[in-house]
């Protein structure tokens, strides 16, 4: 599964309390029907009105068909990377929110639909409805989208699923190199010194927490941001703003990923 995906989920029978292992976490927007959660002796039900967020990890579902029709949920799974990647690039926003009342160990949060989310689920749909190259890039925007409207109402529910998610404080300093310097030029050393780690502590850990090495994510990283910048802007625009001296540099890391080169991409949009 990439980073970000969406499912249609339809049940016409009912579901008895079930053991559930999410390997993602998940966002469920319930259409129809009731979803009752159980975790660490509590017990918490979605309905139509409402919607959760849920770590991933072990739980008690139960779903509940409405009197006339099938249980309906809209569902948004995401992995670690994208949750801690929100978490990391408004670090400085989160930093300055209050922390009284946010319990520790809460793996899943209920909300209410308000105006903005029943917005929301309707350009999910339109999303799914019409699939483009850009799916993928548009869901992880609309996952931010969320977020940052979900932190600034609700701060404590959010900041308790952060902390439940919590890496080491090393782990959250290299995603803030990386989030802060995404488009910045910054050698591996450089990137190490504001880690406060050696080259080769910071490239193992780094490995650990993306799975690949720094220039290789790096350089995937900006190319995928080349094909959003160019949608409305000109090549010779877009290289400058990814860090690159010069164009040729550009063109030739935007064709090692994607095939083509920035002006042949550009065309056949």
């Amino acid at each position: 599964m990439s980073t970000c995906s969406l499912f249609e989920y339809v049940q016409e029978n009912r579901i008895p309390r079930s053991k559930i292992l999410l390997s993602y976490n998940l966002i469920s927007f319930l259409e129809q029907g009731e979803k009752v959660v159980y975790y660490g002796g509590e017990r918490t039900s979605i309905g139509n009105d409402s919607f959760a967020i849920l770590c991933s990890g072990k739980y008690l579902m139960t779903e509940k068909l409405p009197l006339n029709g099938s249980y309906q949920s809209t569902m948004l799974l995401f992995d670690n990377s994208l949750f801690n990647q929100f978490f990391a690039k408004y670090a400085a926003v989160i930093d300055g929110l209050p922390r009284c009342g946010v319990k520790r160990n809460t793996p899943f949060a209920v909300f209410q639909k308000d105006p903005f989310v029943i917005a929301f689920i309707t350009s999910l749909a339109l999303i799914q409805v019409k699939q483009t190259a850009f799916a993928e890039q548009m869901l992880e925007l609309k996952f931010e989208e969320l977020m940052l409207h979900l932190l600034g109402k609700y701060p404590n529910e959010i900041l308790a699923l952060k902390y439940h998610n919590q890496e080491t404080s090393a782990d959250l300093e290299i995603r803030k190199a990386v989030e802060q310097n995404i488009t910045d030029n910054l050698s591996l050393a450089e990137l190490a010194f504001l880690c406060n780690q050696s080259i080769s502590t910071f490239k193992r850990n780094f490995v650990k927490l993306y799975g690949e090495n720094p220039s290789s994510y790096f350089l995937k990283r900006r190319m995928e941001l080349a094909k959003t910048l160019l949608i409305h802007e000109h090549p010779s625009e877009v290289y400058l703003k990814l860090g690159y001296e010069n164009h040729s540099s550009f063109s030739k890391s935007f064709k090692q990923i994607h095939g083509v080169s920035p002006r042949q991409f550009k065309s056949e949009i």
